[in-house]
């Protein structure tokens, strides 16, 4: 199973501080003049991106969380975060779910990292690599009970995420199987 963490970049700022004194001969003190000015905070391309494409693959998996608990292949959330083969497998599997009359309860566990972004100045493009944790998120019948007596696992899972006119979306990503990680 599928799910995304958030990875979240800060950049501090660091604030210069300033401080001139005069003095003058008029008998009477000079004001002492301090300045505060911070700097601007400057966060590069590439945070903003493996950011962006962290919580986009952390929203396929949440969307993907939801839609699973009533097998809805139609839930608009799945289009908001995924595109291409990652929203076709995903589709692919809630349809068969509710073909089965199944469902998917639980939690799944993300441990996102991201390991590419190209090109670097201006990044269009994401891999990701993380180990899904699906050991407490599993395939239920609709009217109560589990499905199949097999266990979850952690799965090695290795995603492409790309900058599109919408936004960050999870094009493609390949599960492997069980104890992977």
């Amino acid at each position: 199973m599928l799910t995304r963490p958030l990875a979240a970049c800060l950049v501090g700022a660091s604030v210069l501080f300033t401080a001139a004194c005069n003095s003058g001969d008029s008998g009477r003190p000079e004001p002492t003049a301090s300045a505060t000015s911070p700097s601007p905070t400057t966060v590069e391309p590439s945070a903003i991106a493996g950011s962006d494409a962290i919580a986009a693959y952390r929203g396929m998996w949440d969307a993907f969380v939801e839609a699973g608990k009533v097998s809805d292949p139609d839930a608009p959330a799945l289009r908001k975060y995924a595109s291409g083969q990652a929203l076709r497998l995903i589709v692919n599997a809630l349809y068969t779910n509710r073909e089965q009359k199944e469902v998917i309860l639980g939690e799944l566990v993300l441990d996102p990292k991201v390991t590419a972004l190209t090109p670097a100045e201006d990044p269009a493009k994401a891999t990701i690599l993380d180990c899904v944790n699906d050991e407490k998120w599993l395939e239920h019948k609709a009217s109560g009970g589990l499905a199949n007596d097999e266990p979850g696992g952690r799965h090695r899972t290795t995603a492409t995420v790309d900058r599109t006119a919408e936004g960050w979306r999870v094009s493609s990503f390949i599960l492997e199987g069980a104890g992977t990680c």
